[in-house]
């Protein structure tokens, strides 16, 4: 009976062993995702446009855009 005791206890403690080993390495694993997690938002935050920013750049190509229609119907003008 005694041997069954111990060879219970050792099953029982290599199971809890071995989940608890299982929780370490997930611990450790989630963790390493929450740095990348945040290593990532600054980097974002580094090279993010703000919607001004868009919106800045926008009108100016659109009035680069109105300068050579302007152009393009000064010549057409001077064809006919």
């Amino acid at each position: 009976m005694q041997d069954m005791t111990m060879i219970w206890n050792a099953i029982l403690t290599m199971a809890v062993g071995g989940f608890l080993w299982w929780i370490r390495t997930t611990s450790a694993s989630i963790t390493k995702i929450r740095e990348d997690n945040l290593e990532n938002r600054e980097h974002i935050a580094l090279t993010y446009a703000t919607k001004q920013d868009v919106k800045d750049d926008l009108q100016q190509i659109m009035a680069r855009f109105d300068r050579l229609e302007d152009k393009i119907d000064d010549y057409m003008r001077m064809d006919k």
